[in-house]
């Protein structure tokens, strides 16, 4: 990558089906702050929401990410007074960037260190799965490195859209993700001037906008003002 001349890099999850990718407004954002690291966050859903959120280690010490099953469940649920807000409410979601030159130094300084997340795990051996323990490294785990992290909050509803379970679990499945898209597109499709019809109830159907016309609802009068889709359609060139 340095070869290429890369300097920066956009690291997301592959399982997130509303991630925008090299979103240039976050790109804009982490280059006019000059951090090392950033961070794309939501808010947390609820104090027992499965996933991590950043803290600061120590007064004036660096942001870090606890994973969900190491942070004490009277702290994920203490109430920021000020804010009205959870006292960590800023969830990992796995939208981040580095600068290439970071991420050489703290590939190093991960490997020397060995610090670990232990994780329960119920692994395969030859007498059937047995409990187990699991050492594991996360992408996150570059963060307590930085010299400093940019945090960017992000609207859960338009950059957020989980798959962690198959199909018939009561969230964040294949179907919870799609209609997460379609009920997106959906808004862009209104709010450029476009109308629905459904023949289904539209909480369950929607539209979906092809990246090629659209990378995040903009430029869509031309194609939207004044017309009527009838949902589930793809708009497209």
């Amino acid at each position: 990558m340095a070869a290429r001349g890369i300097k920066y890099i956009d690291c997301y999850g592959v399982d997130n089906a509303l991630v925008r990718v090299a979103d240039p407004t976050f790109l804009g954002y982490f280059i006019e702050k000059g951090s090392d690291a950033a961070a794309k966050v939501v808010r947390k859903a609820y104090p027992q929401e499965k996933v991590g959120v950043f803290v600061r280690r120590g007064k004036g010490g660096p942001l870090t990410v606890v994973e969900y099953s190491e942070l004490d469940p009277a702290l994920a649920s203490m109430i920021n007074q000020e804010t009205g807000r959870l006292r960590f409410c800023w969830s990992n979601v796995c939208l981040h960037m580095f600068t290439l030159d970071f991420l050489n130094q703290v590939a190093n300084a991960l490997e020397k260190d060995s610090i670990y997340h232990l994780a329960e795990k119920k692994i395969p051996s030859i007498h059937g799965h047995t409990a187990g323990m699991k050492m594991e490294q996360f992408v996150f785990d570059a963060f307590p490195y930085a010299p400093s992290t940019a945090l960017f909050e992000v609207v859960r509803e338009e950059e957020f859209a989980p798959v962690k379970n198959a199909t018939g679990s009561s969230f964040d499945t294949p179907d919870s993700a799609r209609l997460l898209v379609l009920r997106l597109h959906t808004r862009w499709v209104v709010a450029a001037g476009g109308f629905l019809t459904h023949s289904v109830p539209l909480y369950a159907t929607g539209v979906e906008v092809s990246p090629l016309c659209s990378y995040a609802g903009e430029n869509l009068e031309a194609i939207c003002r004044g017309r009527t889709f009838h949902a589930p359609c793809e708009i497209a060139f």
